[in-house]
């Protein structure tokens, strides 16, 4: 059987949450565009209970660190709560922030409380640590609308996934926001308001649209159709790094077109500003001619799993060599492919650890013949959950369970 896939792909969540935030202070903003991803209905959920003391943020990064500055700016005590893991990862840079802002704030459990009176500036210029994850930079950004004085902004040299930040910035400037500077010192000058009258394009998620060329690299032909020429997106790079290790990419009018190809080139490809892609570009680089070096990796221990342990071991079991080398201060993973496959036919039941990029990286592997079943493809549900759908469409490989 052979994979097909034809149509649409639901907007960016990175987007959409942004721009979600960027509406609640201005509710006759028109956005075009949806998503069913969890993150967003998560998102939607929290926008929709501001006025309530307590909102639930489930696993979703984006939404508690954007909404706890979005509530931030309405007087009253919030508290935000969410899953252990969520409360796992890198959220202590909010505490500073919101201080600076004369905000009180406390971690403590699975949950972040604030106590507010609004947002005033307690010292000379806001500092943001983004060393960790860029969102906290976003999220200052985000709810900067309306102050009624002059917010400089000073932001660490080491931003990561900087790319997500310039999204940010790019997106509140289209909807009116004059920031002065470029980086890595701001000024938003008081009293901004939302000027954009015309609707705002929230446009496809090119995270998902890279799991779906994988998925027909390796297995058949996909049409993604109103895939953007032009991306705010870091993940756009993906069409240049499959079409560099041979695949069959090509535009029609607005269509994406990927088909199956033999993969015959490694790469060497810096993913700093869009680590997304590692998990399903490390399968690939397993079925390549050549070695590949991925850097730019070493923040994949703050995402929602081991990413990068579980990743390699993913790779490893597809018989490619592989080399982590964090002797440089920063992360880089060499693959390196041989003809060794799995042995028998035992079918590998993987466990995703609730991961939703390590489900579509296994199952890129198993269009690719390998004997692997995700345990537990709803994870997907978190930014995708018609990738569910479309990879069930049919059973490329067949063997004991």
């Amino acid at each position: 059987m052979s994979f097909y896939f034809k149509g649409k792909i639901p907007s960016s969540k990175s987007i959409l949450n942004r721009a979600l935030i960027i509406q609640s202070f201005a509710p006759e903003v028109r956005l075009l565009g949806e998503s069913q991803a969890d993150d967003v209905q998560s998102m939607r959920a929290g926008l929709a209970n501001l006025s309530q003391s307590s909102i639930e943020c489930g696993d979703a990064g984006t939404v508690l660190r954007f909404l706890a500055l979005r509530v931030s700016r309405i007087s009253g005590v919030h508290t935000l709560t969410g899953s252990e893991r969520l409360f796992s990862r890198p959220q202590a840079e909010l505490i500073p922030i919101l201080h600076q802002l004369s905000v009180d704030a406390e971690l403590g459990g699975p949950a972040l409380r604030i106590r507010s009176s609004g947002w005033r500036l307690a010292v000379d210029g806001l500092h943001v640590n983004a060393e960790r994850s860029s969102q906290f930079a976003s999220a200052v950004l985000l709810s900067a609308w309306h102050l009624p004085f002059m917010l400089p902004i000073s932001i660490s040299k080491k931003v990561v996934s900087e790319g997500y930040f310039r999204m940010t910035l790019q997106m509140v400037r289209d909807f009116g926001m004059r920031v002065q500077g470029s980086g890595p010192e701001f000024v938003i000058p008081a009293n901004q308001t939302i000027t954009r009258s015309e609707p705002y394009v929230c446009e496809p998620d090119l995270s998902s649209a890279f799991a779906v060329a994988a998925l027909a690299a390796v297995g058949g032909r996909a049409d993604i159709e109103d895939f953007p020429k032009r991306s705010l997106q870091p993940d756009s790079i993906f069409v240049k790094i499959i079409s560099d290790m041979g695949v069959h990419v090509r535009h029609d009018s607005s269509t994406l077109i990927v088909e199956k190809s033999k993969l015959v080139r490694g790469v060497d490809v810096n993913l700093t500003s869009c680590p997304d892609l590692f998990p399903v570009l490390g399968v690939l680089c397993a079925l390549t001619g050549g070695p590949s070096e991925i850097r730019g990796i070493g923040h994949l221990k703050f995402k929602e799993s081991s990413r990068l342990e579980r990743t390699c071991e993913l790779i490893e079991w597809m018989g490619a060599r592989v080399q982590v080398d964090d002797s440089a201060g920063e992360s880089r993973v060499t693959v390196t492919p041989t003809r060794t496959r799995p042995v028998g036919g035992t079918i590998w039941k993987f466990n995703a650890d609730r991961d939703h990029r390590m489900a579509m990286a296994a199952e890129v592997a198993r269009w690719a013949g390998f004997p692997i079943q995700v345990e537990d493809m709803k994870v997907v549900s978190k930014s995708f959950p018609e990738f569910a759908q479309i990879t069930a469409s049919a059973q490329p490989h067949r063997g004991k369970a």
